[in-house]
């Protein structure tokens, strides 16, 4: 008898297990229905919304394009109204000259007498200005290639000593190379700095010396540090590049 209830139970646990499982798949299934259900709202209503947004732009250019539209229909009305009650005007004045009376010819005339008498004060300042001008570029320029030709001759003639009269280390030369092939050699000394150096460079280039930098690699010398702290050695090759 024992066996026998504990079969039966058994077999209600399975029966009570596999009514949970049937259970657990329907609740699962209909969740995954709803999710679907949800998503396919969610994703009409995001086309609903872009077709109203479309809908609002199209209204909105339609309307901006009308009114552009009637405003410049109205400015081209207005102008050919206006062009043609002048040419209507002219047209009175040339056909019936002796209608005129003297004081309509005597403003008339007065009138062109303006009109002449500014046009010719407009062009007079005008060409006044352009000549003024003219001249101060000239000067500006001519004072820009003098000022550049004795900075340029003035650093040609700089020496390594003048510029370090008191070194007393041994002698070295350097080359530097710039990017169009062009190379330039300095003698210097371990105690030189590196402004120095450029000082040396910018006179035989004939440029000034913070328009250029010196590097090796991707290492940017210091116009304050020594030759020797950078480790540059006798017939060494650097970079030069022009700011």
């Amino acid at each position: 008898p024992s066996e026998d209830e504990g079969s039966r139970e058994r077999s209600r646990e399975g029966r009570r297990r596999r009514k949970h499982s049937r259970r657990d798949r329907d609740d699962s299934r209909d969740r995954e229905r709803r999710r679907r259900r949800n998503r396919s709202r969610s994703r009409s209503r995001d086309r609903r919304k872009d077709r109203e947004r479309d809908r609002d732009r199209r209204r909105d250019r339609d309307r901006r394009d009308r009114d552009r539209d009637r405003d410049r229909d109205r400015d081209r009305d207005r102008d050919r109204r206006r062009r043609r009650d002048d040419r209507d005007r002219d047209r009175e004045c040339e056909e019936d000259p002796a209608e005129e009376t003297a004081e309509q010819r005597e403003a008339r005339e007065k009138k062109e007498k303006e009109d002449r008498e500014r046009r010719a004060r407009r062009m007079k300042k005008h060409w006044k200005w352009f000549k003024k001008t003219e001249e101060e570029l000239s000067e500006k320029k001519k004072y820009k290639e003098h000022g550049d030709l004795e900075e340029k001759q003035k650093a040609a003639s700089l020496t390594h000593q003048e510029i370090k009269p008191h070194s007393n280390s041994e002698m070295i030369e350097i080359t530097l190379n710039d990017r169009l092939g062009k190379k330039v050699r300095v003698k210097c000394n371990q105690d030189d700095t590196v402004g120095d150096i450029k000082l040396l460079a910018a006179a035989q280039l004939g440029t000034k010396p913070e328009k250029i930098r010196i590097q090796k690699w991707y290492t940017i010398y210091k116009d304050h540090i020594r030759l020797g702290d950078y480790e540059i050695h006798d017939n060494m090759n650097l970079e030069l590049y022009y700011n």
